[in-house]
């Protein structure tokens, strides 16, 4: 029986791995759900490592002032798959991960637990091995793929942005890299090597838009998602009203007690989750009816059915690429905390790390039915609502 290289014995690891800090750093926002019912604090983590549950006590570290959990979890984080001096038994096929985790922060998790959850799910006799670069900077990336070369790793996944992913447009190398975060259309990498999972927004705007009318508003906030989700939108309607609800301040009822011009629109939410729940909430409170609302996988949140009421939500659409169907990898992703079913990190990861195993390293089917044309993953786009307690597809 197959059966998979990871370390999780991280008592003896700890004593190998390097010496390295995390800076003190907030982790990015989460819009997707976490599965714990509760807020693991100091003495919590120390429970955990107390007990050896060394992959609970990374999936519940957020963000600490204590200096020596700060440490032990860069300690984790780096070596969980790191072996080289605790097993003697060397696989074939290597996996590298490479981790900006100062740049892209939880999702450093969400990735490397994506991963190796996938493994775990195909049993697959594969070395994984996380290599943390800290910042995108152009020195970091080249020296982790020169590592990751003279290691004789074959295979990388790695959790780049627009900006990490520029350092990769001269990109010659024979080894294959898979970037989960980052759609193709948004850089200038020609390389046949390097694969591209990110969500295909420009497209799901379009599909929402087809629900709507000419007759468009958008609320947004200011961060480079939001702004380019804006920006798409005005492009496809440049006859568009935009308010900006940024502010933490922002005094909703002056803002929409004046708007009876709402009425009949299409609205476009290119907001957090806690925004877009409390501004659709607040429309109906000031009697203001659109024709529709709408928003992109952003709002794509079990957690919506909480904060809004059914009402709130029955001309809402939302567009979602999310279409996992093996229950088992959706259960090993709850074990480490994460839900791969609304997790589009997570579930874009798991599709690359399925396309290297199934198409180069093993004669397994893939569980995913989405292909990769011309480099780049092609999601299939269903417009979801939230009507009784979950999201139902409609056509």
């Amino acid at each position: 029986m197959k059966k998979i290289i990871l370390i999780l014995m991280l008592s003896s690891i700890l004593l190998y791995a390097k010496s390295q800090k995390l800076s003190k750093i907030e982790p990015s926002e989460n819009i997707y759900p976490n599965l714990s019912t509760h807020v693991c604090n100091k003495n919590c983590l120390l429970e955990y490592l107390e007990s050896r549950l060394y992959l609970s006590f990374l999936s519940e570290f957020s963000s600490n002032t204590d200096q020596l959990l700060v440490n032990i979890y860069a300690k984790l984080l780096n070596s969980i798959t790191d072996f080289e001096k605790n097993i003697q038994k060397s696989a074939s096929i290597k996996l590298a991960v490479i981790i900006p985790e100062k740049t892209i922060k939880s999702y450093s998790n969400t990735i490397i637990n994506a991963s190796v959850a996938y493994l775990l799910r195909q049993r697959a006799d594969i070395k994984l091995k996380v290599f943390l670069i800290g910042t995108e900077d152009s020195v970091n990336i080249k020296e982790a793929l020169q590592q990751i070369k003279a290691q004789n790793y074959q295979y990388i996944v790695a959790g780049l942005t627009q900006k990490g992913v520029s350092v990769l447009e001269n990109y010659q190398d024979n080894m294959k890299i898979f970037i989960p975060t980052t759609h193709k259309s948004t850089t200038n990498v020609k390389s046949e090597n390097i694969f591209f999972g990110g969500i295909d927004y420009e497209a799901q705007i379009k599909t929402l838009l087809n629900k709507g009318n000419s007759k468009i508003a958008i609320f947004s906030e200011n961060s480079s998602l939001l702004n380019s989700l804006t920006s798409e939108v005005k492009q496809l309607n440049p006859d568009t009203s935009t308010y900006n609800v940024s502010s933490d301040k922002m005094n909703f009822a002056s803002l929409l007690r004046s708007q009876e011009s709402l009425n009949g629109t299409t609205i476009f939410f290119n907001t957090s989750l806690i925004k877009t729940a409390l501004i659709s909430s607040q429309l109906r409170v000031y009697k203001i009816y659109p024709a529709v609302l709408l928003s992109t996988q952003i709002n794509y949140n079990p957690a919506l059915f909480s904060l809004t009421q059914l009402n709130d939500r029955r001309n809402f659409y939302i567009a979602n690429s999310i279409n996992n169907t093996d229950d088992n990898l959706a259960y090993l992703n709850e074990i480490f905390n994460q839900n791969i079913n609304y997790n589009w990190v997570s579930y874009a990861t798991s599709i690359g790390v399925d396309y290297f195993y199934t198409n180069f390293l093993s004669d397994n089917k893939s569980l995913f039915e989405e292909s990769i044309n011309n480099s780049q993953v092609i999601y299939n786009i269903r417009l979801m609502r939230g009507l009784n307690g979950n999201f139902e597809e409609t056509k």
